[in-house]
């Protein structure tokens, strides 16, 4: 009983294996789904499974070696990515059926060369995985960036920023955040500080991210310019959960709470408290109509809230607001945490490296900043939720398990789980293992 179990166990060992190592790749780092993640490990189990088929291959064997291997991670992917990545899946199982074909056709060959043959295929798999990692964020294309001005209290630029990271104010000047070196390749960036018509008149956009308390001229300075048609993005949380060391109620550290109340009422729009208890794990991972993910921490929605002459659109269940005001466009998110960079990225020393990403936070605040202006592409795919993980991994074991039980009961019947051609292959290995006595 335990010899005709010994098979299914051992497919069950590699198989769950290959499975449960693909997740170490990046889904389990940064969150995002890769389906090549699964390709070395995948290979790897996958030549394991051959070898311990020994000489009795066929190529109803293969391909059932193949779906145990293949099948169960794109199941995975399926149910617990943001998005369905059909191109990646189809290059990991047809690179996995040539992985299969190719050690198919080395382990007919000779001892001596079959085992540098097959660590030549592994080698040209891991170079060609190595490849594929994320690169970096591209720059744009040649010629001047557009112009953004920035108005915020966040610890992004200068002194401000040099204080959140408790160093000495005194040399922040000229030091940028993570995330303003990644928009940095595509907007030229301006700090205002003072929101007025003279400041406002060069920029075309700009990002209004939790700003301090603006004076009613420098409010209505702002709604003027977004009316001769200036394109606004305007981030107001209605509790920031940004770290900082400076006490509350430091003159300037960012508000807990949006005071852009004015503005918004006169545009006919409202932002509600926030929509999570306290007790809940503030961080959310929001998926965007588009496909794009955002780490969210204390969101809330917008509403409207009475007549103006401004027409206004909700999105994402009332998390962003677009709203046309005069000849311009005003972009508002409920939450403005997402652009921290404990939130978007695993490496602040290098906030172009994609692999280190954890949100499509820069390639979205890009994107919302000046809809007109092509967007920089994610390709990256993510876990919705540490349920849909769980959910989906539960489902590919099971697949699994199915695999290879039916993998089992195939290879009982001789008539499917062996081929004609095995003969020939049979005679290469009595070829390949016999010495022939000269005397």
């Amino acid at each position: 009983m335990a010899r005709r179990l010994l098979p299914l166990l051992t497919a069950l060992l590699l198989g769950g294996a290959a499975l449960l190592l693909g997740l170490t790749g990046s889904a389990l780092r940064t969150g995002r789904l890769d389906p090549l993640d699964w390709l070395l490990p995948g290979a790897g189990a996958l030549i394991a499974l051959l070898l311990i088929e020994g000489r009795v291959i066929a190529w109803p064997s293969v391909a059932a070696v193949w779906a145990l291997i293949a099948l169960p991670p794109a199941l995975l992917i399926l149910l617990a990515a943001t998005s369905m990545p059909l191109t990646g899946l189809a290059i990991l199982a047809a690179t996995l059926a040539a992985t299969a074909a190719a050690a198919l056709w080395a382990l007919t060959r000779a001892p001596s060369t079959r085992w540098p043959m097959l660590a030549a295929l592994f080698l040209i798999l891991a170079l060609g995985r190595w490849a594929a990692v994320p690169h970096d964020l591209p720059r744009a294309q040649p010629g001047p960036l557009p112009m953004a001005g920035v108005v915020t209290a966040l610890p992004l630029y200068g002194p401000a920023l040099a204080v959140a990271e408790q160093g000495d104010p005194l040399s922040g000047a000229g030091r940028t955040s993570p995330l303003w070196q990644a928009l940095a390749r595509h907007r030229d960036l301006r700090p205002i500080d003072h929101v007025d018509a003279a400041s406002l008149a060069p920029m075309k956009q700009i990002l209004v991210a939790q700003p301090r308390q603006l004076a009613p001229e420098e409010l209505v300075a702002l709604d003027a310019w977004v009316r001769r048609g200036g394109q606004a993005l305007i981030l107001a949380d209605p509790l920031l959960h940004w770290p900082d060391p400076r006490p509350l109620g430091h003159p300037h550290r960012a508000p807990l709470t949006s005071l852009l109340d004015p503005l918004l009422a006169h545009w006919g729009i409202g932002l509600e408290p926030e929509q999570y208890p306290a007790e809940s794990d503030p961080v959310v991972r929001y998926v965007l109509a588009d496909g794009a993910l955002l780490q969210l921490t204390g969101a809330s929605r917008f509403t409207a809230t009475g007549k103006s002459d401004v027409a206004c659109r909700f999105e994402e269940d009332g998390l962003v607001a677009v709203c046309r005001v005069g000849k311009g466009q005003a972009r508002l998110v409920a939450d403005a945490d997402w652009i921290n960079d404990r939130l978007w990225t695993l490496d602040p020393g290098a906030p172009h490296d994609r692999a280190a990403w954890t949100s499509d936070a820069v390639t979205t605040l890009l994107s919302w900043l000046q809809p007109d202006v092509p967007r920089v592409e994610s390709s990256d795919i993510w876990i919705v939720n540490q349920d849909r993980l769980v959910t989906g991994l539960r489902m590919a074991l099971l697949l699994l398990l199915a695999l290879a039980m039916a993998r089992m009961l195939v290879a009982r019947q001789p008539s499917f789980s062996q081929s004609k051609i095995d003969t020939k292959m049979d005679h290469r290995w009595n070829r390949s293992d016999t010495n022939l006595d000269t005397g």
